[in-house]
């Protein structure tokens, strides 16, 4: 298809007009890649209302419009997928996946699109990627139990190790609460007070640092639609949390987001076994498919039975944003190469914390 023929407009997401919403919907009804709720117009909404650097490159042809990238766009036209740190899977709303998005956004104000989890199924982010990468997911549609007897057959021991656990906990006397659609506020705010204490303690980046990442998630948690659901999941001993997660779903799709669990219950494995609830009651209530996301991780890949490709790259054209990222991977590249051990990946790792606040903030 010639890039030629489509024109771009970038506009501030609460800018869409009627016809450009409708087609927004009507695109991701009929490309099945687009299910995660990650895609729903309604989640892109709540991060506009929070969020002043929220827009969207809508691409028209012949006065139709064919596809819609939402962003977070900077004022020194750096653009990054929508919802910045949060943004686990991104990419463009159409039902044409061979649409050459990398003409459109170089035809844009947008100097550096940066991009990490967005659809490898498109063709334009599998061109442009520095990195592909296996997002992992778990395929209920044939069933709860035709799952777990998937992963038994895939790994014994480990499916042993859980039934160890359940047994474990529920012959211990305590009482054991599970709540799959936990309601109460006060439940939320500690376990994402909990949440925000691992990260401190695992020195990892705390994505909730900007106000607008925790109003968010308690837009999200209010929000209650067939496309767009906030979902908190809790496990109780004794009543008290040993285990929760935070994350949100689409008709079809539970996005697997914000697990926590309480050191003190460790020893039962709460999260894991609050985990085969959650996909219990899922499968039951009409989703056929968790995304776990990308990442090496063994609980990830023990449960996973299906994946897709994820991407991680930039799309640039000349500008002075796009030459300072240059450099900032120029500096990665030459310390890695430097005979100096673990520290010759403190600058990336440095860069990359910076470039994770500016998206956080909007800078």
């Amino acid at each position: 298809m010639a890039a030629s023929v489509i024109t771009t407009e970038m506009v501030p997401l609460a800018g869409l007009t009627t016809a450009q919403r409708s087609a927004w919907r009507g695109m991701r009804a009929e490309n099945p890649t687009l299910a995660s709720p990650y895609f729903a117009l309604e989640f892109a909404d709540l991060i506009a209302d929070r969020r002043r650097d929220t827009q969207a490159l809508v691409l028209t042809r012949k006065g139709r419009t064919v596809g819609l990238l939402p962003m977070q766009m900077s004022n020194w036209g750096v653009a990054r997928p929508l919802g910045g740190p949060l943004g686990d899977h991104n990419g463009l709303v159409s039902d044409d996946n061979s649409l050459d998005l990398a003409a459109a956004l170089r035809s844009s104000r947008a100097s550096v699109f940066s991009f990490e989890g967005a659809l490898a199924s498109q063709a334009t982010f599998a061109a442009e990627a520095s990195q592909i990468e296996p997002s992992w997911a778990i395929d209920l549609s044939q069933g709860y139990d035709a799952w777990l007897e998937n992963r038994r057959l895939a790994d014994a021991k480990a499916m042993r190790n859980i039934r160890a656990r359940q047994r474990k906990l529920s012959e211990s006397g305590l009482e054991i609460t599970y709540r799959l659609d936990d309601r109460r506020p006060e439940a939320l705010a500690a376990t994402f007070a909990n949440k925000r204490e691992q990260y401190r303690r695992t020195h990892a980046f705390d994505v909730f640092i900007a106000k607008s990442a925790r109003d968010l998630i308690q837009d999200l948690f209010e929000h209650q639609t067939p496309q767009l659901r906030g979902c908190l999941s809790t496990l109780e001993i004794n009543g008290q949390l040993a285990a929760a997660h935070f994350g949100m779903r689409s008709e079809s799709v539970l996005h697997y987001w914000f697990p926590v669990f309480w050191p003190q219950y460790a020893h039962f494995g709460p999260g894991l076994l609050l985990f085969l609830e959650m996909a219990r009651e899922m499968a039951a209530a009409g989703i056929d498919t968790i995304h776990l996301g990308p990442g090496d991780v063994d609980f990830k890949r023990k449960l996973a039975n299906a994946s897709f490709d994820v991407a991680n790259g930039r799309i640039v054209r000349p500008s002075m944003a796009a030459c300072l990222m240059s450099a900032s991977t120029g500096i990665d590249t030459f310390a890695r190469s430097l005979p100096i051990g673990r520290m010759a990946r403190w600058p990336g790792k440095a860069l990359h914390r910076l470039d994770t606040l500016a998206a956080a903030y909007g800078i």
